[in-house]
């Protein structure tokens, strides 16, 4: 997950008008000099993000590391959905990273459950 969102977070932060290609035509023509700063902002959030998954990665796994991470999977996929539903700025497009999301934590929740337990 850290990769897909580490080239994500590039994206956004240095060609935030690459998230035009998830919105709607209402959605472009909403974009703002405001909004573009929001998406490079949003892109460093996302860095950050990715530098603690990967710092995660290197220590040892336990049910509750596995936990943690998994949930940061959960919350941009209940984000997507939320502003998907809300909004009329998305397109279905943006399921995409959703989806990838949500596999995410739900295969660090299934190695939470497989882990054994620890003192």
């Amino acid at each position: 997950m850290a990769i897909f969102w580490l080239l994500f977070g590039l994206g956004t932060t240095f060609y935030p008008r690459m998230m035009h290609l998830f919105m709607t035509p209402a959605g472009v023509s909403a974009s703002t000099p405001f909004s573009d700063q929001v998406w490079f902002h949003e892109g460093l959030d996302i860095l950050s993000v990715c530098l603690l998954l990967i710092a995660l990665s290197t220590v040892s796994a336990t049910k509750t590391t596995l936990r943690l991470a998994a949930t940061v999977g959960l919350l941009p996929t209940a984000a997507i959905i939320y502003t998907l539903i809300a909004t009329p700025f998305w397109t279905p497009l943006f399921l995409v990273p959703a989806l990838g999301c949500f596999a995410f934590a739900a295969y660090g929740f299934w190695l939470a459950g497989r882990a054994p337990d620890t003192a």
